[in-house]
């Protein structure tokens, strides 16, 4: 027991409460810095497997590149053909609109040619008809043309008359 209080003798109720205080007060500082670095290690987990996961999807980068640029030409070639079949209609439409006013030329020549009489303003319309049809044919060359020549200048020479003689009907 001597060596126990050879040891211990000098040891006071309030140097051990410090001892135990400075104990506690280490205990709660490992927790807290343990705390600190459990909740940093996970964090950083969680950020490295994000930027992993991004790693990844980079490395499908030239697949999604390559199916874009196979898109882009589709839709590319898509609008090519809505390009071409807009162009088709308005040049069958154009057509269309060239064959009815080739029609109504040919039509009121007959008329004419039958003795029937006319107003200034059917005159004036046929005329029209004849301005557009004349137009259509010279923008395009490869229509059929020359098939209402001798009409249009009847149409054109009995208009002539009809103002000179002040004729319409």
């Amino acid at each position: 027991m001597e060596h126990f209080l050879e040891l211990f003798g000098n040891v006071t109720v309030g140097k051990v409460v410090i001892i135990i205080s400075a104990a506690l007060f280490l205990w709660k500082c490992y927790s807290k810095v343990s705390g600190y670095f459990r909740d940093k290690s996970i964090s950083d987990y969680k950020q490295n497997e994000q930027i992993q996961e991004v790693i990844d999807q980079s490395k499908n980068y030239p697949k999604w590149r390559r199916q874009s640029i196979e898109i882009q030409e589709e839709l590319k070639a898509q609008m090519q053909s809505l390009s071409d079949k807009m162009d088709n209609l308005s040049r069958s439409n154009g057509e269309g609109m060239a064959y009815t006013w080739r029609y109504r030329i040919l039509r009121f020549n007959d008329e004419i040619v039958q003795g029937n009489r006319h107003t200034k303003e059917h005159f004036d319309q046929i005329l029209e008809d004849i301005d557009n049809y004349e137009k259509f044919c010279k923008n395009n060359p490869e229509f059929p043309n020359n098939k209402a020549v001798l009409a249009v200048k009847n149409i054109k020479d009995v208009y002539d008359k009809c103002v000179e003689e002040n004729s319409f009907l």
